[in-house]
């Protein structure tokens, strides 16, 4: 009892005296929220999961347009660019992702399919009912490669009523937007929902040879979902999206010269001197089939087909100066396809249940080339000009599981909690080719080929007790497993020889919480604990090959623990306004890392990219305006991350700076709010942060800087 008290105080002392004793305000109440986290319909409040949740409103207010704006809203939670590979950090964990045989440690998934690896990551919002993330492993229900967390991605279902929207804006350094979309009810029972949006903007970094902007914003998305009853108690929904980005998107802007002996030649801030302009072009195609069948009152059939092509191509400048020297060229392919059937039983029986199996299908290919420009013989390294160094590969996943989650009511107040799944994987690494001078020590071998397959038994049980019915408390005990795989990379002799494949990675995770809401609902809150440690941490680590040879290898080189707590408190005390407050605080570091560093043992180091907090705060005030049938809302958000290491080293050439944002909006609704007219303005104080550090092949030191201040108006129109 002691800890439920405990909590309870720290609970409440988040909140303001007199908002917990003033009387309810007329007509002030926060919306239900009801989320599907565990594969069925509940109230967040019953959730024993440590999670947040934006909804369509909250990501129109603060213009969060993809998942990397979204993480300025939720504690806990980043989304990293690091050198155009994006990367979901959940609790000071995250990572993966670096080439096709190395998985991420954060799944995406949108409508209950999985979304893919870092190339498909950063998910448009377009037409996005909410957005769910779940903080800690979640196995049981969304499978492998969870071990920090999943973000699951609801969009806005077709509905039986004509209506559509359209909405434009513009803004500083030539933002151009625009996004619509319509709701056709075709029959009895059927309808259909298609949106699309184009954004593209100017971007902040001028490169000075040749005149170009970069870091620009040219990106296309479009939605269409055909949802019908088929009479009786089943529904078919069939949807199709697309998206396309093509952005002038650099490694990082240098701030040393190529082999990092020096100054850059431009010192400037937003300056680069690539001789050769920076790309990359993602393009993204996925389709659903989602059957949903009523078998009783109590039981519910459901049954996902989906398939996701994902092409990702890059082009970078690898010498960082205007000489025509080294280039390189990435282009990876994931085809897809996944198969999920679940039962689920909920009535007022006391035991509700999920249980279900899955099956997933990865074809993914690799290609990556190092090229020598037309000036490499200036460096003297005797290089060609053309293909230096090229690497190829493909490699096939097939992934099986059996799962099941059960919530038994022992007693009127008292439930417990368990789930367990079980994952058979079958991997395959073909036609692993490449070559490279030998200047570098690359390994040059043709037609490599390997395979593994590994099992997996992630159990999870805890309690939840209901204090009231506003209020529970949990606790749990979580494992789950990230899969094993290959470095399929550049690798210079040394490392091949050594081994490039690496096992299965394993968390054992424990978190306890409280969660509830006043009775009238004016008053939503949340507060949790975690600890979890992480066997077999895949990372690189420095590897002794005998007689004073060494290698970086991909391997599961360590022990990797993380603690902390996540708290929140949403507050309606008037009429028309909102207040807002999440707070995160996570202690990611290495246990055990021997050989991070020649001789060095990287035990107490912070984990890379993990801040310690992250907090944000928000307020929102809507009054009315009776001469034009609408309201004005005034609305501000401020988030705060602390710093952070772009390395486990944790040097102080590897420090990144601590940031505080502030966004804040106007905007008109009229019209019985069929038509608005918004103000905004992102980093409105124009803050200045180091996001991203990066040491590239040839030791060229670069950094990646936060976006300044942006401005614009947008104007939207329903019908």
């Amino acid at each position: 009892m002691f800890g439920i008290r405990a909590m309870l105080i720290a609970t409440a002392s988040l909140m303001p005296v007199d908002l917990l004793a003033q009387e309810p305000a007329p007509g002030a109440a926060l919306g239900e929220i009801v989320v599907t986290a565990q594969k069925r319909e509940q109230a967040l409040k019953d959730v024993p999961i440590s999670m947040s949740v934006v909804g369509a409103e909250e990501l129109a207010r603060t213009r969060a347009a993809d998942l990397r704006d979204i993480s300025r809203l939720i504690p806990n939670f980043a989304l990293l660019r690091g050198g155009a590979i994006d990367t979901v950090l959940i609790r000071g964990v995250g990572g993966g992702g670096r080439n096709i045989g190395f998985t991420t440690r954060a799944g995406v998934y949108v409508d209950g399919v999985y979304a893919g690896q870092f190339a498909a990551v950063n998910q448009d919002t377009l037409d996005v009912e909410r957005v769910e993330v779940l903080r800690g492993p979640q196995g049981q229900l969304f499978g492998r490669n969870t071990v920090s967390g999943a973000v699951s991605i609801v969009t806005k279902q077709p509905g039986p009523d004509l209506g559509g929207w359209i909405e434009a804006g513009y803004g500083s350094k030539q933002l151009y937007e625009i996004k619509g979309g319509i709701n056709l009810p075709l029959a009895a029972g059927v309808a259909l929902r298609i949106s699309g949006s184009h954004r593209e903007r100017n971007g902040f970094t001028l490169n000075v040879p040749t005149g170009d902007d970069l870091d620009n914003i040219d990106r296309d998305t479009a939605r269409a979902q055909l949802r019908a009853a088929l009479g009786g108690r089943t529904v078919l929904t069939l949807t199709a999206d697309y998206s396309r980005d093509d952005t002038r998107k650099m490694v990082g802007e240098p701030i040393t010269d190529t082999f990092g002996t020096g100054p850059t030649p431009l010192p400037g801030a937003f300056d680069t001197p690539f001789n050769r302009v920076p790309d990359q072009d993602v393009e993204v195609v996925g389709g659903s089939a989602t059957l949903v069948t009523d078998l009783s009152d109590a039981l519910t059939l459901t049954a996902i087909s989906g398939v996701r092509h994902i092409d990702w191509r890059r082009t970078s400048d690898l010498d960082f100066i205007p000489l025509d020297l080294f280039a390189s060229r990435f282009h990876d392919v994931f085809d897809q396809f996944s198969q999920e059937i679940r039962i689920a039983l909920d009535d007022d029986s006391p035991v509700k249940a999920v249980a279900g199996v899955y099956y997933f299908d990865e074809n993914s290919k690799t290609l990556r080339t190092a090229s020598g420009g037309t000036q490499v013989a200036l460096v003297g390294l005797g290089l060609p000009v053309g293909p230096a160094a090229q690497v190829s590969a493909r490699i096939k996943r097939r992934s099986a599981a059996l799962f099941g989650h059960a919530d038994w009511a022992i007693t009127h107040a008292l439930t417990l909690n368990a789930g367990l799944r079980y994952t058979h994987e079958w991997l395959r690494l073909r036609d692993y080719d490449t070559f490279g001078p030998a200047i570098f020590g690359l390994a040059n071998f043709s037609d490599f080929n390997d395979s593994r397959g590994e099992s997996s038994l992630d159990p999870s049980i805890g309690l939840t007790y209901a204090l009231s019915d506003q209020a529970n408390v949990y606790a749990k005990y979580t494992r789950g497993f990230k899969s094993g795989g290959w470095n399929v990379d550049f690798v210079n002799a040394m490392q091949f020889a050594r081994g490039i494949d690496f096992k299965t990675e394993s968390v054992d995770a424990f978190e306890i919480g409280l969660k509830g809401e006043t009775q009238d609902r004016r008053i939503r809150y949340s507060l949790a604990g975690f600890y979890a440690v992480y066997e077999h941490y895949q990372i690189n680590q420095f590897v002794d090959l005998g007689q004073g040879q060494t290698a970086i290898s991909l391997r599961n080189a360590a022990q990797l623990s993380t603690w902390g707590g996540e708290a929140s408190l949403a507050v309606a005390p008037a009429s028309g306004l909102t207040i807002g407050a999440d707070i995160g605080y996570a202690q990611a570091g290495f246990d055990s890392f021997p050989e991070g560093a020649p001789g060095v043992d990287f035990a107490g180091k912070r984990a890379p990219y993990a801040p310690r907090l992250t907090t944000s705060a928000n307020a929102a005030y809507e009054m009315p305006v009776d001469a034009i049938g609408g309201a004005l809302t005034v609305s501000a958000n401020w988030s705060y991350r602390s710093g952070a290491f772009s390395g486990p080293e944790n040097r102080p050439d590897e420090k990144l700076d601590a940031r505080h944002l502030v966004d804040g909006r106007i905007e008109l609704f009229g019209g019985g709010e069929r038509w608005s007219l918004a103000l905004w303005a992102r980093n409105l104080f124009n803050e200045s942060w180091i996001d991203n550090r990066i040491i590239d092949f040839f030791q060229t030191r670069a950094v990646e800087r936060g976006e300044p201040r942006t401005y614009g108006i947008s104007g939207r129109i329903g019908f």
